[in-house]
């Protein structure tokens, strides 16, 4: 019965690696982007797509191209390692640096697509330059990760024995005829290789935000320098002599005192004026109440604050400079 069980897993294990001998590559862009993929040179689909699916690959370290129908999009070359016998699915993705990059989002044992699991949560894996023939698993070393598992074949009635084998992906379901009156049990032990690969795009640098331009600073205002004059400045740039006698002449040819005054206030509200233009509107009004009136309204858009004390010659009386000097004062 012994070597019945022995020719059975010898047949079994030569089953096994003839269907494992080629490999399925699955492609798909994350956002519709059309493309052309490229196995060792190999165009695998005649006009772009956003998923292309590469069958009956023998090469464990294919050269991946992929050219994209966009032309300002550039192209993607890279060296894969993918064992044989399963189907790999790759997603096309962009990363933090706006580049284009390939990300393995799941895999299954050929025949067994069904079982395929795609994980669509943001993963930091991609292929790397670096070193493009061999990929890594997350523990930084090369290889393959053996799982072990024991199988008991017990006689069910003393006359077969049912055996399941399973070899990478590929079941083998077989019925034994046991003769004889032995009834020991055998214990079997298949091994599956199953093959991780994570690869990292940048394990240790984590991404920063570049930092913020800083504003512009506002250009200052030019400002305008009185010759010989050295007080403080009030404004930056005073009205020109052409500007201020068109406005003296627009406010001198009001009737009414009045109206003079809403006009002058008006003028002088928006522009910088100098102490002799001051003076020259205060000389167009008849009373001295607007004369004082216009003169404390006026200080706040003067340009040589120091020379505020010529305008004492425009009053008539002394209490009218006296209460214009407790104005300056106050301020």
């Amino acid at each position: 019965m012994l070597q019945h069980y022995t020719l059975l897993l010898a047949s079994s294990l030569a089953f096994g690696p003839l269907a494992a001998q080629t490999t399925d590559l699955v492609f798909f862009s994350d956002d519709g982007l059309k493309f052309t993929l490229l196995v060792d040179g190999d165009q695998k689909n005649a006009k772009p797509a956003s998923r292309v699916v590469a069958s009956g690959i023998r090469n464990e370290q294919p050269m991946l191209i992929i050219n994209f129908e966009d032309p300002g999009v550039a192209p993607i070359k890279k060296a894969g390692y993918f064992p044989l016998g399963m189907e790999y699915t790759m997603m096309i993705t962009t990363n933090k640096k706006g580049e284009k990059v390939i990300r393995a989002t799941g895999q299954a044992a050929l025949g067994n697509s069904g079982a395929l699991v795609i994980d669509e949560r943001p993963r930091p894996t991609e292929f790397r330059d670096d070193n493009p023939a061999v990929l890594e698993n997350p523990s930084g070393t090369t290889g393959s990760t053996v799982i072990v598992t024991e199988q008991t074949i017990q006689p069910l009635d003393g006359e077969h024995v049912h055996m399941n084998v399973d070899m990478n992906g590929v079941g083998v379901n077989m019925n034994v005829n046991v003769t004889g009156t032995t009834s020991a049990t055998s214990t079997t032990t298949t091994t599956t290789t199953t093959t991780t690969y994570v690869v990292d795009e940048s394990p240790n640098t984590t991404a920063t935000r570049p930092p913020a331009p800083e504003p512009e600073p506002e250009p200052e205002p030019e400002v305008y320098y009185m010759p010989g004059y050295t007080g403080r400045i009030g404004c930056p740039w005073p009205m020109s002599p052409s500007e201020f006698a068109d406005a003296k002449t627009s406010i001198g040819s009001k009737s009414f005192e009045d109206t003079k005054m809403s006009m002058a206030k008006q003028v002088v509200s928006d522009r910088c004026v100098t102490v002799d233009q001051v003076k020259g509107v205060m000389q167009l009004f008849s009373f001295e109440e607007s004369k004082l009136d216009f003169a404390k309204f006026a200080y706040d858009h003067t340009y040589d604050l120091s020379n505020y004390y010529k305008l004492n010659d425009a009053f008539t009386f002394e209490s009218s400079v006296d209460d214009l000097s407790t104005f300056l004062r106050d301020r």
